[in-house]
């Protein structure tokens, strides 16, 4: 049996809450600006580890996000080989798999994404270039939806602790930068540094392949199914070029990405005429 010690943030008694995960309250918010990193942040550089344990930091809204329950991530977590280090549960990444990589399809939500990324992984001196990084769903997760032993979250800590050190600078232009705030849901509230942070963890993986990972199912959509399937074939040719470095691969993955929408219009349409649909294993 797995050791596991799986909180749920909190940030006051609206939030929903799974009995089963632990708590970690964060009700005082004492930086909103960082959102989730700041809790998650305090408990790594406050609590002494166990090397062989589990630790997840989940959102208020994990469940209603991924329709798993904490039974459902404990069961999978406690069916897992003794050598996996990380696990991910982002559900439904198929926006992300429409793009090369999660810097990519940052940047076409919240523009400048990439630039400042890049920026930040040059003043690091950490592999920068955005333009040919390969993410897929062996390796991409969002939300912090992660839960991982130590190892990992050092790792993790210690890149996002440099950039975090950047953003609190006030006379640093790529400070600026970080904490500019991004177009969010319609608004413009969010500063750029929450969105590179919660790249991170997929930065990392991409770029460590020492990290054995697990992925529950990243492409368990609970809406528009029809975005599936174009979404795997993505995927699917993107793990091909990662793997054998052949340029006709990422030559039709951009075809496919390209014509996506009508893609998937063709998908939704055959659906509606009961010639296919796209299924849901979960």
């Amino acid at each position: 049996m797995h050791a596991m010690h799986i909180y749920q943030i909190h940030y006051g008694l609206e939030d929903e809450r799974d009995s089963g995960f632990d708590v970690l309250d964060n009700a005082s918010n004492e930086r909103p600006d960082w959102f989730e990193y700041w809790p998650i942040r305090k408990y790594l550089l406050g609590e002494t580890l166990d090397e062989n344990a589990f630790y997840g930091f989940l959102s208020p809204r994990f469940t209603q996000k991924t329709g798993l329950t904490s039974a459902a991530v404990r069961e999978f977590i406690a069916a897992l080989d003794g050598g996996t280090e990380v696990v991910l549960l982002s559900p439904s990444i198929h926006n992300s798999a429409y793009y090369l990589n999660v810097f990519e399809h940052g940047d076409a939500e919240h523009p400048g994404l990439k630039s400042v990324a890049k920026r930040l992984f040059e003043r690091l001196g950490l592999p920068s270039d955005l333009d040919s990084l390969v993410s897929d769903s062996r390796n991409t997760v969002f939300s912090n939806y992660v839960i991982a032993k130590p190892r990992f979250w050092r790792a993790w800590l210690g890149i996002n602790e440099k950039m975090f050190a950047i953003a609190e600078t006030a006379s640093d232009p790529l400070g600026d930068a970080l904490r500019a705030p991004t177009r969010y849901r319609g608004g413009a509230g969010v500063e750029m540094k929450v969105f590179i942070m919660e790249r991170m963890a997929t930065w990392l993986l991409t770029h460590d392949a020492s990290f054995a990972v697990r992925v529950r199912d990243p492409f368990a959509a609970r809406a528009r199914q029809y975005k599936v399937p174009v979404a795997v074939v993505c995927d699917a040719l993107k793990i091909c070029y990662a793997t054998q470095g052949l340029a006709r691969y990422h030559d039709v993955f951009l075809t496919v990405s390209r014509i996506r929408r009508w893609l998937n219009f063709q998908t939704r349409l055959a659906a509606a005429m009961g010639l296919g649909r796209a299924s849901d294993d979960r």
